[in-house]
């Protein structure tokens, strides 16, 4: 008798080599002969179900089938990833379109698996910021970098507390600091949250701290942060190890989950999954949209934390060049004048690569302004913010891409920012359900949390 598609676990090589129907499930790292019936031709019994093949959901699968779980991950999109997605056709190398970076380096459980896969990472170690094209270059070590352009104001340390609804525009004014008297690092807070007219004030009053305490010392303390990295190679090739040998089934949006037994069953189209436990991991978008329905319905306190999650709208274009377009010693810049504000090196060391791909980045209302534009005028904005930086009006680039993840089904936003009540949020639900990634804002952050959820579904 012929199998059907969905009946058929499907090697890595397979996937990439072919078409994929709907509900398509693969072994991801299993060669094209280990290819085996699924245990149960598209429904069934296993000891946990994960929901979302992210970085979360991916590492939570990988560590429990280590330890001798059954188990499938569900995932909506026709790739695994989610938000982690190398994108290799559109320019002339693997490019990002979503997490770009190894925020961390080090220090994170992703970058054990790049040293395990011989992936080489470079270091952002040129950082500078500029107030516009007309002042000078300010590196983020420098005590310049956290000065008052027009003066340290008299303001005592401790600084007052904000407000709980006080944004920190409003803070900012109520302690006498004009906008244009902000320090490049108070800046920079704007270029990866929101803008400081909606940012809240509780935000700002680290850094603010840390700009009159080197006002005062004159020195700039070191932070422990192992700072940012890009991988060598595409991202998802670090999913892919992740991921080696964990059975993923594609196309296969959830619609319901029922938790009201002694275990759980997951609904997908026409398909039932059963399982013992079951490991959600889904972007905190998708939960605030109800695009899954909870059987019971989840507890009050919990939705009430999800639903006060924020997003970042974040804007990411990348541009190809086909020779070198940036300054050599510049890695990461902002220039505060107009968005997008900031720029990024994404492929020095890729080998055999002779071009450029320079990230041009932006969040918050600045963010909303560029991704309102039509594609190619959100191209010609990142280009004059190259041009300004490369000195050069003239620059064209050859390929560009640009994604608005808010309009992902499948996401419905880039990352959570600002404060999220992660006790309510991952509280598991009578030893059977279990949360991890959604409110996660990097891929090393979700990695590490599909590890700790692992352990407490194998400790439950």
């Amino acid at each position: 008798m012929e199998k059907s598609l969905k009946d058929v676990v499907f090697s890595r090589r397979a996937l990439l080599g072919g078409m994929l129907g709907a509900g398509a499930i693969m072994l991801v790292g299993c060669g094209p002969d280990d290819a085996s019936p699924s245990p149960s031709g598209g429904s069934g019994t296993y000891d946990v179900i994960v929901i979302g093949a992210g970085s979360a959901g991916m590492a939570a699968a990988r560590e429990l089938m280590d330890a001798g779980k059954r188990v499938i991950v569900l995932e909506a999109r026709d790739r695994t990833g989610g938000r982690m997605w190398t994108d290799r056709t559109l320019l002339s190398i693997p490019h990002e379109r979503g997490a770009s970076l190894c925020h961390g380096g080090p220090d994170t459980e992703t970058w054990a698996w790049a040293q395990k896969l011989g992936i080489k990472g470079r270091k952002f170690d040129n950082k500078f910021s500029r107030y516009s094209a007309s002042t000078p270059w300010v590196a983020w070590d420098s005590p310049d970098f956290y000065a008052f352009p027009e003066g340290t104001p008299a303001i005592a340390l401790p600084l007052p507390e904000p407000t709980k609804k006080e944004s920190a525009q409003q803070y900012l004014d109520r302690l006498g600091i004009a906008p244009s008297n902000y320090p490049l690092a108070l800046l920079g807070i704007q270029v990866d949250t929101e803008q400081f007219a909606v940012y809240p004030a509780y935000g700002v009053v680290d850094t603010l701290t840390a700009c009159f305490t080197v006002m005062q010392t004159g020195k700039v303390e070191p932070d422990g942060y192992a700072g940012d990295y890009k991988l060598l190679a595409p991202y998802t090739d670090i999913l892919d190890a992740v991921g080696e040998g964990v059975e993923v089934r594609l196309e296969t949006p959830i619609e319901a989950i029922d938790y009201s037994g002694s275990g759980v069953s997951v609904k997908a189209g026409s398909d039932t999954f059963e399982a013992d436990a079951c490991v959600v991991t889904v972007p905190i978008g998708v939960l605030q949209e109800r695009s899954i329905t909870f059987s019971p319905p989840l507890e009050n306190d919990r939705m009430a934390a999800i639903d006060a999650v924020k997003q970042t709208v974040a804007y990411k274009t990348v541009l190809e060049f086909d020779h070198a377009v940036r300054p050599v010693e510049f890695d990461m810049v902002n220039q505060h004048d107009e968005g997008p504000c900031q720029f990024w090196d994404e492929s020095t060391g890729m080998p055999g690569y002779d071009g450029q791909l320079i990230v041009a980045w932006d969040t918050g209302d600045r963010a909303r302004e560029l991704l309102a534009l039509p594609e190619k005028e959100r191209f010609d904005a990142a280009l004059a913010g190259v041009r300004r930086l490369a000195g050069d009006q003239g620059l064209a680039y050859v390929n560009a891409s640009n994604y608005d993840w808010r309009d992902d089904r499948f996401a419905l936003g880039a990352y959570a920012t600002g404060k999220r009540d992660e006790d309510a949020i991952y509280r598991p639900v009578k030893n059977s359900l279990f949360w991890a990634g959604a409110v996660k804002s990097s891929v090393a952050s979700a990695h590490s949390s599909g590890l700790e959820v692992a352990k407490a579904v194998l400790s439950a």
